[in-house]
């Protein structure tokens, strides 16, 4: 619900694209705002780092139901409300940070952290020609407090996702070892599996047919969904750091990759939508 909720409210603002930008920038396209709305659609793009945190707590409940085998009661009564609260506190923490340091100015697509007036400050943070009178070391604060936590979480997710497809795989494996012992210690089982249960037998042959017929089917649809799960981050997060990593080094903007970002960048809440959709991570 927590990252359900911050998908819609940044998928909003950034859905408003360059309209809070003040009146009369020079090339931003369809800007009606002031410096009051460009300060607040900044602060609610600046949210967006609310959704990967909650991606994180989930990778974290994933692994605790799948590889320690917590009760959901267990993660809801010991660790829940610390995954919320860490959640809130970053995520509002960051945001509400950029509204004393004036972060929050015309960055091309929409409001976000930027220099202003642009020529104050490139964006690989070279000084220009006139003093910047907001958003002082905004390419800084891009890295500080959104691109590096972010890609600090995406890679700890895919370490878990990792961790956990083994762990299934390591699971699936003693189980197919047991049944192998089982076998070599009792020969008659294999007319048992063949056979419909009987009085003397009533408990065997169907965990032995369902791990023969399914074998590593767990692992197959953890790794399935990890692919998932990962491909919604890796798609959402490359281009827009692509872009903002090209601007840092050159100081220039290229047109083909502010395309990119701003196509997939606000597709976090759509992808998270799809992934969820097709189905939970096996626990």
């Amino acid at each position: 619900l927590g990252m359900s909720c911050a998908d819609a409210i940044t998928s909003f603002w950034l859905g408003l694209s360059t309209w809070p930008i003040p009146r009369g920038t020079d090339n931003a396209y369809g800007a009606v705002g002031t410096i009051a709305s460009c300060t607040t659609q900044g602060f609610f793009v600046q949210l967006m780092v609310l959704s990967p945190i909650y991606n994180l707590n989930l990778s974290i409940y994933y692994l605790l139901r799948g590889k320690y085998h917590f009760t959901e009661e267990k993660i809801a009564k010991r660790y829940e409300r610390y995954m919320h609260a860490v959640a809130i506190v970053v995520g509002f923490g960051f945001a509400i940070l950029g509204l004393p340091l004036t972060l929050y100015n015309n960055a091309n697509l929409w409001c976000w952290i930027a220099a202003y007036p642009p020529e104050c400050e490139d964006n690989s943070g070279h000084p220009g020609d006139v003093p910047c009178e907001r958003g002082y070391n905004a390419w800084l604060f891009r890295w500080l407090i959104f691109y590096g936590p972010i890609w600090v979480i995406i890679i700890t997710i895919t370490g878990i996702m990792i961790t956990l497809t083994v762990s299934v795989k390591t699971d699936e494996r003693k189980i197919i070892e047991m049944q192998k012992e089982f076998r070599s210690q009792n020969p008659s089982s294999n007319e048992i599996e063949s056979s419909a249960a009987t009085e003397e037998h009533p408990r065997v042959s169907a965990p032995i047919a369902l791990y023969e017929t399914h074998r590593f089917e767990r692992t197959q649809q953890m790794f399935r969904q990890a692919i998932f799960y990962l491909g919604a981050f890796y798609i959402t997060w490359l281009f827009t750091t692509l872009n903002r990593m090209y601007q840092l080094i050159t100081g220039a903007s290229s047109f083909s990759l502010l395309v990119l970002h701003s196509v997939f960048g606000p597709l976090q809440g759509f992808l998270n939508f799809i992934v969820y959709r097709h189905g939970q991570i096996t626990a």
